[in-house]
């Protein structure tokens, strides 16, 4: 094989590796963020919206107190490449709870997960650079 076909082959993988790789970041944080969101009727963790590009605009009446529903969408919109995925709600009282107003997430939702991102990111390098 030619040097420049390694090559070829080489960042093909890379960049499937990376998208892989990304995405599972994306999945990780995203699911964290529903599951630490505290519970009281499901309303706030039903109205975790993922989207690819622009961020959702409303609300959604989905109570969905475990966020099996949330963390399905998820799954079902975090697509491998390069686009922008991004996790909103946009009830009016979530910014409270992202700060404290819930004794059952004194740290947010958000911010707990964000800071975590680092490890995560580690993580997941790590879990794809093997395969």
């Amino acid at each position: 094989m030619s040097f420049r076909k390694d090559l070829q082959i080489f960042c093909h993988g890379s960049t499937e590796a990376a998208e892989r790789t990304a995405r599972a970041i994306k999945i990780e944080l995203f699911s964290s963020t529903i599951a630490d969101t505290p519970v009281l009727s499901g309303r706030a963790r039903g109205n975790w919206q993922t989207t690819e590009g622009q961020p959702a605009i409303g609300t959604v009446e989905r109570l969905d107190k475990s966020g099996a529903r949330a963390r399905k969408e998820v799954m079902e919109k975090v697509t491998p490449g390069d686009g922008t995925s991004i996790l909103t709600n946009n009830l009016p009282y979530i910014a409270q709870l992202e700060y404290g107003s819930s004794q059952k997430a004194p740290e947010g939702m958000m911010r707990k997960n964000v800071a975590r991102i680092e490890r995560i990111v580690q993580q997941a390098a790590r879990k794809h650079r093997r395969k």
